[in-house]
């Protein structure tokens, strides 16, 4: 038992000054999600609108539309273009129902830009990513002998959710919190060492597979937008983005991007020229990011939000025991053959030791 305490201590002590600038930087960018939830953007229903529905919306509203994008919020955003009203040009999130303007895209806050770049880098580019790639890993594995620690304690992994010793403020609350809170602390760790392996390049790539259509563009027979097959068929709540042609030549072709593929279609006929399907890393990637950040749920953001803070306290509990332990060791200048009395304590964080120097204090009284 005493390696995992020592393994757990040692880590701790170690990565504590880049543990707790990520988890104070994490604790302050779980709120962004929660305050882009906030903008209030999101329309209701229209996850069940088809492509289709809101591509005839935005051609009745607008003269020309350059994309549409729909981000993790389900906020729907456009590149348009319009003669008619100088306001409704450019980037901008609209009711997917009417292609009606509801909102300029704000610019992400200073107060969160700050905050990615010190939780990423720490300021220091590649350098800082290694650290805080290296950082991620550290807390992993002390999470990970923390909850074999306690474990050990329980005598057992079922009998971990039985009821605990009630002991001092600190030791109590460093195991309860921790036990609820290592699920989500290692989903946090664990994604982000993922990504910063993404980021150089660590994780190995998969291939894409692509599927290819006949080659030959036909420009016959000419459907409008809306009656693409393929744009009725695809929910608005597939989609990632959609790029139109820039120009009427049959080559210039639309790119639809889905959860799971990408698609290349013909702007004359809908016909699907290409389709490239996304390997599963890409997936994960995604994924991996989402948990992180907690991107596209305000939810999850406030989990993320607790757990960051819970590791603050374990911080603080932690270093309470471990002083409490240092300082409570017996200190003892009789050798055991020397001694008439040898007292033995058993104690798992130090706090029975002081009935042990109580006990040696009053026997050198007695002498």
């Amino acid at each position: 038992m005493n390696i995992w305490r020592y393994s757990h201590f040692a880590l701790a002590v170690s990565s504590s000054i880049f543990v707790l600038l990520a988890t104070v930087t994490g604790i302050f960018l779980a709120f962004e999600p929660i305050d882009k939830e906030l903008q209030g953007f999101e329309i209701t229903g229209a996850k069940e609108l088809n492509l289709a529905q809101v591509i005839d919306s935005l051609q009745t509203k607008y003269d020309e539309i350059l994309s549409l994008e729909v981000n993790a919020n389900q906020f729907v955003a456009v590149d348009v273009f319009s003669m008619e009203e100088e306001g409704l040009q450019g980037k901008f999130y609209i009711n997917p129902f009417n292609g009606e303007k509801i909102g300029d895209i704000p610019e992400k806050r200073p107060i969160f830009e700050f905050m990615t770049v010190l939780h990423r880098s720490l300021f220091l580019k590649s350098i800082g990513r290694i650290f805080v790639g290296i950082t991620s890993f550290l807390l992993f594995l002390i999470a990970l002998t923390g909850f074999l620690l306690f474990v050990r304690r329980q005598r057992g992994i079922r009998y971990i959710f039985d009821k605990l010793v009630k002991e001092s403020f600190a030791q109590h609350f460093h195991v309860v919190l921790g036990r609820w809170m290592l699920i989500p602390i290692l989903i946090i760790t664990l994604t982000g060492v993922y990504l910063s392996f993404l980021q150089f390049d660590l994780i190995p790539e998969m291939s894409t597979e692509k599927e290819q259509f006949p080659t030959e563009l036909a420009e016959s027979p000419e459907l409008a937008f809306a009656e693409f097959e393929v744009f009725q068929n695809t929910r608005l709540s597939q989609v990632r983005s959609l790029e139109f042609p820039f120009t009427p030549d049959v080559a210039d072709l639309f790119t639809l991007k889905l959860k799971d593929r990408e698609l290349k279609i013909n702007q004359k006929t809908g016909a699907i020229v290409e389709a490239l399907h996304y390997p599963f890393t890409t997936y994960l990637s995604t994924l991996s990011f989402n948990l992180h950040t907690g991107t596209g749920s305000w939810l999850w953001s406030l989990v993320l939000a607790i757990a960051g803070v819970n590791i603050l306290f374990f911080m603080y509990s932690g270093a309470t025991i471990s002083y409490k332990r240092i300082t409570s060791k017996v200190k003892n200048k009789v050798r055991p053959e020397e001694a008439e009395y040898i007292i033995l304590v058993g104690s798992e964080n130090g706090s029975t030791r002081q009935f042990g120097k109580i006990l040696q204090q009053a026997l050198f009284l007695q002498m």
